[in-house]
């Protein structure tokens, strides 16, 4: 079943419990502002969610987003990851966007995460059946 727990111009965060995991979901432009207070949004709901279900996932759906600032992916390698591995998230799916901007911040972002070789373990995905299924997977360990 999923549910839906927040939805800004942009962004939406779903929590699907048949894996159980956090979908966030990128359409279009998104400001650094109203990204970031997503994200720190979506630390609380990774505290809450770890809480109720033991171990959860993390799905980034952006196959519709646009571009990223360098910034935020910044923030997010050297912050927010280091923040959702400490309140118990260990994976992360993302879904590949069809945006090249895009695709090319997601593909800047998971070479700073490789080569900092943080503990949080992300894998790349061209769907969200494949995702969840690698999701469910993880957590079964």
């Amino acid at each position: 079943m999923i549910t839906r727990l927040r939805a800004v111009d942009g962004i939406m965060l779903d929590f699907d419990s048949s894996v159980p995991c956090l979908v966030a979901t990128h359409v279009g432009f998104v400001t650094s502002e109203e990204f970031r207070n997503h994200c720190e949004f979506s630390l609380q709901a990774i505290s809450q969610k770890v809480a109720e279900h033991g171990k959860v996932a993390w799905v980034t759906d952006l196959r519709k987003a646009e571009i990223f600032s360098d910034d935020d992916v910044k923030w997010i390698n050297e912050y927010w990851n280091l923040q959702a591995y400490a309140k118990g998230l260990q994976y992360s799916a993302m879904i590949k966007a069809k945006n090249t901007f895009a695709a090319i911040n997601l593909e800047d972002m998971v070479e700073e995460h490789n080569r900092r070789k943080d503990l949080m373990v992300f894998r790349l995905f061209s769907d969200m059946d494949s995702a969840t299924e690698w999701c469910k997977e993880m957590l079964a360990q």
